[in-house]
């Protein structure tokens, strides 16, 4: 049994296709599919169902891969903590992140971050909270950034994010400076799938008004801006998650405000490897940098 064989195993999990596999760890595909091979014939057991488009692990393979994170990560882990004797050169970073954090913040944390440590590795991994937490379970992250902390999870307070509606062109209300959930409620209403939808829930109940017929909802960012500036309806974001490209909708306040706190999670932050502290400290710099810029919530300020 190979470090090689783990690293295969662990990677096909995750994109499951003997190609991406073979992209990603520097070899050829039939180099893969022996290696898998070997250890197979090793363990005496499939570990992975084949078809044309990949692999998926057998119930052995699941018990394998448990073992087989938790090796990669202590051979991670030696090697990290021997870095930083040295300044920290080499390690990898997990994050799992919400969509529109990783596109409106982690871009400026990973590119400052490995200026400093150009020999550390950064995966980001875009998700709900719900998926985030169930990564954690699964070793796949080190790092979260989510709405909703969980329970026997370190969390430190990054900043809130201002829930905006986004109204198409052809709304009746699209020249007020600002607008109460109340009103919106009256109009087909698109929320964002997950603790954003939860939240926009929250605040309809909060005045008396169950989500109705008139009310969609939409997993993609990308697709809730699509049917806004289609005219399908009004919708509800996050500042982070507002679309670059105003053309076509109006971004207006909603009164009283609709706010979501944005957290750092770890299952324990003084249990990290030095790479993860590096990154965690490195999200903190940079939000905070952007606060005493005078951006309100850490990235940017409200149309």
């Amino acid at each position: 049994m190979t470090i090689t064989q783990l690293r295969i195993l662990v990677a096909l999990e995750e994109f499951g296709r003997f190609t991406d596999v073979a992209e990603k760890l520097g070899i050829t595909q039939s180099a893969v599919s022996h290696s898998l091979a070997g250890l197979e014939e090793e363990l005496g057991t499939p570990l992975v169902y084949r078809d044309r488009r990949g692999g998926v692990p057998t119930e052995a393979g699941k018990r394998v891969l448990a073992h087989a994170r938790e090796v990669l990560a202590r051979m991670d882990r030696i090697r990290e903590d021997v870095s930083a004797l040295a300044g920290l050169t080499v390690g990898t970073v997990r994050v799992g992140s919400l969509q529109s954090v990783a596109a409106r913040v982690l871009p400026g944390v990973v590119t400052r971050f490995r200026t400093k440590y150009p020999g550390i590795e950064v995966s980001v991994f875009e998700g709900t909270d719900p998926e985030i937490f169930e990564w954690f379970g699964s070793d796949t992250v080190e790092l979260g950034i989510v709405t909703a902390p969980a329970d026997r999870m370190d969390a430190r307070f990054l900043m809130k994010d201002r829930l905006m509606a986004v109204l198409p062109e052809c709304h009746p209300l699209r020249e007020r400076m600002e607008i109460t959930l109340q009103e919106l409620s009256e109009w087909p209403l698109i929320r964002a799938f997950g603790t954003c939808g939860t939240l926009v829930a929250s605040g309809l109940a909060g005045i008396g008004i169950a989500p109705g017929p008139k009310m969609i909802e939409a997993r993609s960012l990308e697709t809730l801006a699509a049917m806004v500036r289609a005219g399908a309806g009004a919708g509800i974001l996050p500042e982070l998650a507002l679309p670059l490209d105003r053309s076509g909708i109006k971004v207006v306040r909603i009164e009283p405000p609709l706010v979501r706190d944005l957290v750092l999670i770890a299952p324990s932050f003084g249990s990290l490897s030095p790479a993860a502290v590096a990154f965690a400290d490195a999200i903190q710099s940079w939000v905070q940098d952007r606060k005493d810029a005078g951006h309100g919530n850490g990235v940017h300020s409200p149309e």
